[in-house]
C-alpha cells in the first residue's frame, strides 16, 4: 500500500449543511427529547409564534388535546415573555398534566407537553432532559459545527449527544450525498472495465479482494484510494493473468478515465 493512503480512518459523521439536513436534525432532536423525557408533545417555536418543528401524536387523547389548546391560547403571552428575555424555563401543572417551556437562545423555545401526573423524581428527570436538549437544539439551529472548538464549552454529556446526532445524520443520509454518488458511479465503471479484461465471473471476486486489502468499502473511498484500487487490481490480478502489455495499456487507460471522473465531481 502506498504510504499514508487509507491510513486515516474516515470519520463517519455529517453536519447540517442545508435546509433539508437541518430540518431532519432538528426533528431528530425533538424525537430524542420526547423519548428521553417521556414527553407526549414537543414543539419548537419562534418568538413570532411560528412553529419550526414538532412531534405530535397522530391521534391525540382528550388530555393531550386539552393541554395543546392551553398552549395555543397562551402562545402570545409566552412569546412576549421570551422577547423581553425574562423567560428561560418555566413549568406549569394542570389537572390534565404538565407543560414545560424552555428557551432556545433568545429567539425560540421548546414547549414540552406531558399528559400524566409527575412525581418529584419525574419532574427532575424531565426538566433535566428539556434543559439538555434545549442547548442541543440551539446549537443545531445555529448551524454550528458538531465537533472541535464549537463544542468544547459544553458538558461531556452534550458533546457526546452532538457527536451521536452527527453520526446518526451520516448513517441516515450518506447515501444521498455527492460523495456517495460519485463512488458508486466510479465503482460501476471500474467493475465494467474489470469484466472486459478478466471476465464477468472474476470481476466481483477481484473487487472484494481489493477492498479487503484497502480495508474499506466503496461508499467511503477517497480519490487517493481509488487510484490505489486501480494499481492493486492491475498489479495483483491483471498483470499475472493477462501479461505486461495488457497490464501497462490498461493502467494508462483506466487511470486517465479515473482522473476525468474524479475531476467531473469537483
Amino acid at each position: 500500500m502506498m504510504p499514508g493512503v487509507g491510513q486515516k480512518k474516515l470519520e463517519k459523521t455529517m453536519e447540517a449543511e442545508d435546509v433539508t439536513l437541518l430540518r431532519y436534525l432538528v426533528d431528530l432532536c425533538l424525537r430524542e427529547l420526547q423519548k428521553e423525557g417521556g414527553i407526549d408533545i414537543v414543539l419548537f417555536v419562534g418568538v413570532d409564534g411560528r412553529i419550526f418543528a414538532s412531534q405530535v401524536p397522530e391521534d391525540l387523547t382528550p388530555q393531550q388535546y386539552y393541554l395543546l389548546n392551553i398552549f395555543k391560547s397562551n402562545l402570545y403571552h409566552i412569546c412576549n415573555q421570551l422577547k423581553s428575555k425574562n423567560l428561560r424555563v418555566i413549568m406549569e401543572q394542570y389537572s390534565h398534566g404538565s407543560m414545560i417551556i424552555s428557551s432556545v437562545g433568545d429567539y425560540a423555545f421548546l414547549a414540552s407537553i406531558i399528559s400524566r401526573e409527575l412525581g418529584y423524581e419525574d419532574v427532575q428527570r424531565v426538566i433535566k432532559a428539556v434543559l439538555k436538549w434545549s442547548v442541543i437544539v440551539n446549537h443545531v439551529f445555529q448551524l454550528k459545527p458538531m465537533k472541535g472548538r464549537a463544542v468544547e464549552g459544553y458538558p461531556e454529556e452534550i458533546q457526546k449527544e452532538l457527536k451521536r446526532l452527527s453520526r446518526k445524520l451520516f448513517v441516515d443520509h450518506f447515501s444521498h450525498t455527492k460523495q456517495y454518488r460519485k463512488n458508486m458511479e466510479i465503482l460501476q465503471h471500474l467493475k465494467n472495465r474489470i469484466s472486459e479484461v478478466l471476465g464477468v465471473g472474476m470481476a466481483d471476486e477481484v473487487i472484494v479482494l481489493t477492498f479487503n486489502e484497502l480495508g474499506t468499502t466503496a461508499p467511503y473511498m477517497t480519490d487517493a484510494l481509488w487510484r490505489r484500487f486501480v494499481e492493486i487490481v492491475i498489479e495483483r490480478h491483471i498483470r499475472p493473468m493477462r501479461g505486461d502489455v495488457i497490464a501497462d495499456e490498461t493502467y494508462r487507460t483506466w487511470m486517465s478515465e479515473l482522473e476525468r471522473k474524479l475531476r467531473s465531481f469537483v
